[in-house]
């Protein structure tokens, strides 16, 4: 039963107030009184026909707010074509600026970049990546040849490798490799199949910015995996190295590809 009164409770009610209004206050007092009583007599009798309910605030879920760099910003006016050679794990020992010496205009270099910022969101987001990329018959060849080459970087520097963690490790690996592949596949569905000069890609500038800022992003997340698989650590090479390494040569390698038939990010 319904814990408002009925709507007779509510007239008999508001006929004593108008009397006791009338009697004491005058007649402008009396006349809101039974306004306000004739609106909540038809208030209560909506309720009970079950035309009119009242709401209880219950308790509020989370808000959804969306993050920043979600979705791509426009592509950049100026996106230069660049080479791109086979991978030297000594360009990424560097923390300087994707593409300094080719001195960029500011305006550019910050479209360029956040530009590069949503693709790397996209990318690294993607959910399932080393699932499909597993399952995907041109893409896990890519990525296990990646992951053997940076592998033998890895031993040829000095780096010893801990059995029981070495899973982790390639793990890490091939989750760096499948997200190069998947920069080169976006490539080439903007440009077509590659255009090479001998052993030297033409990409784009904003390439180099998603390269950069997947590494800066995944290094963060990937390095506890990356080391466990470590036993022994040269003091002349940074192990962090293998994570974009792994990553553009996949990229490099999957540019010799040909352009993907669908894509979903």
């Amino acid at each position: 039963m319904s814990r408002l009164p009925r709507r007779p409770i509510v007239l008999a009610a508001t006929l004593v107030l108008s009397v006791i209004a009338l009697l004491r206050y005058g007649v402008l007092v009396t006349i809101l009184v039974m306004t306000i009583g004739v609106i909540a007599a038809v208030l209560v009798g909506r309720h009970q026909a079950g035309r009119f309910s009242v709401r209880r605030k219950g308790p509020r879920g989370p808000i959804w707010r969306p993050k920043v760099h979600h979705q791509e910003l426009p592509a950049p006016a100026d996106d230069p074509v660049i080479g791109f050679g086979e991978p030297v794990v000594e360009l990424f020992a560097s923390r300087t600026p994707p593409l300094a010496h080719l001195g960029l205009s500011a305006t550019v270099r910050s479209q360029l970049d956040g530009f590069a910022l949503g693709r790397t969101r996209r990318i690294i987001e993607a959910p399932d990546l080393l699932n499909h990329a597993a399952a995907d018959a041109e893409t896990w060849p890519v990525v296990e040849t990646a992951v053997q080459k940076t592998m033998a970087l890895a031993r040829s520097r000095g780096v010893e490798v801990s059995p029981q963690g070495q899973p982790r490790l390639m793990q890490a690996l091939a989750l760096s490799a499948v997200q190069g592949v998947l920069l080169a596949e976006w490539r080439q569905l903007e440009d077509g199949a590659t255009v090479w000069d001998g052993a030297t890609a033409r990409i784009r500038a904003s390439d180099a910015f998603s390269i950069q800022h997947i590494t800066d992003e995944m290094e963060r997340r990937q390095l506890p995996e990356l080391f466990a698989g470590i036993a022994r650590r040269p003091p002349d090479f940074e192990v962090r190295l293998l994570l974009p390494y792994a990553l553009a040569t996949a990229f490099y390698l999957r540019l010799h590809g040909k352009p993907p038939a669908a894509f979903a990010a």
